[in-house]
């Protein structure tokens, strides 16, 4: 059997993704004819002696980025794109010593393989792992490739890559120098930068106007030195020396002395950056702070006068600035402060106490308060510090009459802390209610809503809890008929916080009769519609209420505690009852529980009447699709159908086959919506599917006079279809499609691939004229019909559901029957999904004996 061609070659079927094709963008917008590139691909054809060297970039779209030869885009034909797109692929080289007897490209025409002899090619891979494209030298005859040859391309395959990426780096840079130059003159600033090793340093223009030294050109330090002012000399380079030898960050402010005589403050940050060999480079930024330091200087005047001690630290927790209260209670001068750090600068007792605060404050990056001692003043000290783009601020107010006064507010201190826990509880009472709701409401089962309320309730507001309910609701709950007396009541959950002691509830609760007409308990609870607190009881009087149910020893040693029973009510119905028992603390909180049980009992309602909608809406969606597919000699035929898990309505899923003159129609679709409506309207697509095809309409006819008449035939809002028209003797399927999933057809020998059916707009949107594509179809062949709930799921993009369910069909041979159920299990779909799936499997059976019946079953 020929070679059927591969699909044509796309850079996002490749290795990598998004990715991978994010780079080959970067890269080929970058790539301009370079002549370094040139000079690349032709010593790598000359280093291997081969006429024809190519560089070519699978992107979007393949890029020659370079070649070398004469007539080189001639002789490069498909059978070379073809092994540059092997190459891509393996991620590794590939050497081809004959192309004309390479079986992979047995479908190319001869004259196109002569035209190539013998091809080597290299991966283009870049520093992130990520395949490019391909470097590939090749000659007309075939010939030999020894491995020296293989390394030798392969290392110039990284030159190239290296190449590619310094242009592309070189692009960006000037487009990141360009943007940085507008911040810097938007903000007055100038940049600096300061080899380590030679000491030399170069300005920009706006900084070198400041400094009153020559732009762009290399200063050594000494020149930058004169015009430092003689005070900030030497606190200026003991920071740039710090920053040298430690690669701390820079932080000065200084002030410089102009030509004129005047004098202007300068400060500058900086950053060490590192190189492999060196110190490397000091580079930042600075700018003209005068007007700001004459600010802080009138603001330092302003709280000079202050009775409060004020001071700032630096990032590296140096002071800066000190008042003069401040130095009274540190009991240090300014002068033997400044540029000194906190802990070595005071003593050990005042140390201790105000360095933590401001550990605190740099570690949390919030404000923190704190009572510091004064041995200088013998005073205590309202510290608080809190943080600034520069360093640490820090006051001191003097609390010491506070601190005298105590003991005096100790009963302050404590009423305040009842009412916060008076406030915390309440805040926990509204949060275990929202807690609740949500919990509750999302809960479609009658047990899960009952499972749910037991651990909203346990062991916060009880050790143990018992639902009773009527005798009609316990029915729906369990899922029985009802029979005996409808008033009786039922006890169908209970709950311990102690699983040891569930057991000897259970027996409790079974060994109870309950009826509507008792006079205390659930019975009188229901019957009233108001709460009931039952006092504790203890184990000889349980014997009696139990009489012969009684578990013999079971209750020698039990004791019924305090209980409280709350009607379950939903709108003025009542369902049953919670009792809840053995509180948490002296009482359970009534209004509370009540809140709880009535959120419970709308979600138990809710509960049940999904269950009775949802199992009706299934009952009428099964009967609406076809029990059986139609019979064809040749062909099998399996089917499904699995109800969506949420939503409380039936949905619109269905599928469709009809024989037509010896040949088999085959319709799979889906009714946008739920509920009765949709079903409707999918019984009577179905009917018209149907009609239209016995008529002999071809699937892109049916879908166009579908989409003309659609007002017409039935009231549709919107919905997609998908039919294919398979017919034996031709051994063609043809396929037209309204917005429905592609067909994914599986080749008996091949890869399984999605048909390109060019999907129109989906039924109930526009009129249109669909179009219908033909594929050859050959016996041993697989096709698969489904609906988006297959391949759709929350999270999972619908690229990655159809990649998922291609590969359900990779060296899987299996039967129709048996190729539906491991599809539902390899995708996680065994027991449904979110929402409805349908899913119709044909296999074309190859000649020799086999089924020819056609099968369906839903579930």
């Amino acid at each position: 059997m020929p070679l059927e061609p591969p699909e044509p070659t796309r850079g996002d079927g490749l290795p990598g993704g998004a990715a991978r094709l994010s780079a080959v963008r970067r890269i080929v917008d970058a790539v301009d004819h370079a002549a370094a590139l040139d000079r690349l691909t032709r010593l790598a054809a000359r280093l291997l002696a081969a006429p024809h060297a190519q560089v070519l970039l699978l992107g979007d779209e393949q890029v020659v980025a370079s070649q070398f030869g004469e007539d080189t885009a001639a002789a490069a034909g498909e059978a070379v794109d073809a092994l540059c797109a092997r190459t891509v692929l393996l991620g590794e080289p590939v050497a081809v010593l004959d192309v004309a007897a390479d079986v992979g490209l047995g479908y190319l025409p001869p004259d196109l393989l002569g035209r190539v002899g013998a091809f080597l090619g290299a991966p283009l891979v870049d520093h992130d792992g990520l395949v490019l494209g391909c470097l590939c030298v090749f000659t007309p005859r075939p010939r030999a490739f020894d491995p020296q040859d293989v390394v030798v391309l392969a290392e110039m395959a990284e030159s190239i890559v290296d190449e590619l990426e310094l242009r592309a780096l070189t692009g960006e840079s000037g487009a990141t120098a360009a943007r940085l130059g507008l911040a810097l003159s938007a903000a007055a600033m100038g940049s600096f930068d300061l080899d380590l090793d030679r000491l030399r340093l170069v300005l920009d223009d706006r900084l070198a106007l400041l400094v009153g030294l020559a732009a762009n050109e290399p200063t050594g330090l000494a020149a930058m030195a004169t015009v430092v002012h003689p005070e900030d000399r030497a606190r200026l380079i003991h920071a740039v020396a710090a920053s040298r030898t430690r690669a701390e960050e820079l932080a000065a402010e200084f002030r410089l002395v102009r030509a004129d005589g005047s004098t202007r403050w300068c400060e500058a940050r900086g950053r060490v950056l590192p190189r492999r060999k060196g110190r490397g480079h000091l580079v930042g930024v600075a700018y003209d702070s005068t007007d700001a330091r004459e600010a802080r200087d009138s603001l330092d005047r302003v709280l000079e006068t202050t009775d409060d001690g004020l001071y700032r630290l630096d990032a590296a927790l140096r002071f800066t600035y000190v008042n003069r209260a401040a130095e009274r209670i540190l009991g240090r001068s300014r002068t033997d402060l400044l540029g000194v750090e906190l802990r070595s600068a005071l003593p050990h007792g005042v140390g201790s106490s105000f360095a933590e605060a401001v550990d605190r404050c740099t570690t949390s990056g919030e404000r923190v308060v704190i009572d510091a001692w004064s041995p200088a003043e013998d005073a205590w000290y309202d510290l608080a510090a809190w943080p600034g783009p520069d360093g640490v601020s820090v006051s001191l107010r003097d609390i010491t009459a506070r601190k005298r006064a105590e003991g005096e507010r100790e009963q302050a201190v404590v009423e305040r802390a009842r009412a916060y826990a008076v406030a915390e509880a309440a805040n926990s009472r509204l949060a275990l209610l929202a807690s609740a709701s949500t919990r509750l409401a999302e809960s479609l089962e009658p047990r899960q809503v009952l499972d749910r309320l037991a651990e909203v309730v346990l062991p916060e507001l009880g050790r143990w809890l018992v639902v009773t309910l009527t005798a009609e609701i316990a029915a729906q709950v369990n899922r029985t008929e009802l029979s005996g007396d409808p008033d009786a009541l039922v006890a169908v959950h209970v709950a311990h916080a102690d699983p040891s002691r569930r057991e000897l509830l259970v027996a409790m609760a079974q060994g109870l009769s309950m009826h509507r007409t008792d006079h205390y308990g659930p019975g009188r609870v229901i019957t009233s519609g108001r709460p009931e607190w039952a006092p504790a009881v203890a184990g000889s009087a349980l014997r009696g209420l139990l009489g012969d149910h009684s578990p013999q020893g079971l209750l020698d040693d039990a004791r019924l505690t305090a209980a409280l029973t709350v009607p379950l009510a939903n709108h003025g119905r009542v369902l049953g009852a919670l009792t809840v028992a053995e509180p948490a603390g002296e009482v359970i909180d009534r209004s509370l529980l009540l809140d709880l049980a009535g959120r419970a009992a709308g979600a138990l309602d809710n509960a049940l009447l999904y269950g009775r909608e949802r199992r009706g809406g299934v009952t009428l969606q099964r009967s609406l699709l076809p029990r059986e597919l139609p019979r064809l000699p040749g062909v099998t035929t399996a089917a499904r159908y699995l109800p969506g898990a949420s939503g409380a309505f039936v949905g619109g899923d269905w599928f469709q086959g009809v024989l037509v003159e010896g040949r088999v129609v085959l319709a799979m679709g889906d009714v946008m919506g739920h509920g009765l409506r949709s079903a409707a309207r999918m019984g009577q697509l179905r009917a018209i599917v149907a009609t239209l095809a016995l008529e002999g309409h071809r699937p892109a006819r049916l879908l166009t006079r579908l989409a003309a008449n659609v007002d017409v035939l039935l009231d549709l809002e919107l919905a997609t279809l998908l039919v294919a028209d398979y017919d034996p003797s031709a051994g063609m399927l043809t396929v037209a499609s309204a917005g429905h999933p592609p067909v994914l057809h599986v080749p008996f020998h091949g890869a399984p691939r999605f048909l390109d059916d060019e999907p129109g707009p989906p039924l109930g949107s526009i009129p249109y004229r669909y179009v219908e594509h033909e594929v050859a179809v050959h016996p041993g062949d697989t096709l698969v019909l489904y609906t988006d709930g297959l391949v759709e799921q929350r999270d999972v993009s619908l690229d990655a559901g159809l990649e998922r369910l291609r590969s359900c069909f990779e060296r899987v041979g299996l039967p129709p029957e048996q190729l539906c159920d491991h599809v539902l299990s390899a995708t996680g779909h065994a027991e449904g999904g979110d929402d409805d799936i349908a899913l119709l499997v044909v296999g074309l059976d190859r000649p020799g004996p086999g089924p020819d019946v056609g099968s369906s079953r839903t579930r």
